[in-house]
């Protein structure tokens, strides 16, 4: 239906947010998630290598769509955007892995208005992210779910929530 979207400045306000998205229903198709590969690093504590088995591990540990998603970010299936120094995982990876080149040509700004965002957000994003904050993007299937997570993130610890 249509993307509710946030940041989040730490790595327990991006868990809780997922967690309880989780209890939700929300599942691991429906987010996305951009931040620096600085931010991977000290926050997520994952360095550039491949991490796949601790990925592993670290959503094991963690369990449901917040394991799934913090794993996905040390593992394959997060998408090094060249050029912009940012890791993307979840459901956005395909939609840039589509972009290529044309996302990291666009910035920081064109990879997330890739993603769906409006190009005024994006811009807002494009800071919060570059100064450590965790981007958090939910393709919400309806106007309930939509609701929800709004109200999660309002709640929560989100910032520059947009819907």
């Amino acid at each position: 239906m249509s993307n509710v979207s946030a940041t989040f400045k730490t790595k327990y306000a991006a868990e809780t947010a997922l967690q309880q998205l989780d209890a939700i229903g929300i599942t691991d198709e429906q987010v996305s998630i951009i931040v620096t590969d600085e931010t991977r690093g000290k926050s997520f504590n994952m360095e550039e290598t491949n991490k796949m088995p601790e990925g592993t591990a670290t959503g094991a540990a963690l369990g449901g769509l917040t394991g799934t998603v913090i794993g996905a970010l040390s593992t394959a299936t997060a998408m090094a955007v060249p050029g912009l120094n940012i890791v993307v995982a979840g459901s956005i990876v395909s939609a840039l892995a589509g972009l290529g080149a044309g996302a990291a040509t666009g910035g920081l700004v064109g990879a997330i208005v890739g993603a769906g965002i409006p190009e005024h957000e994006a811009k807002i994003y494009e800071n919060e992210i570059k100064n450590g904050s965790v981007l958090m993007i939910v393709d919400t299937k309806d106007s309930d779910q939509k609701d929800a997570v709004e109200s999660i993130f309002e709640k929560g610890d989100a910032h520059n929530l947009a819907a």
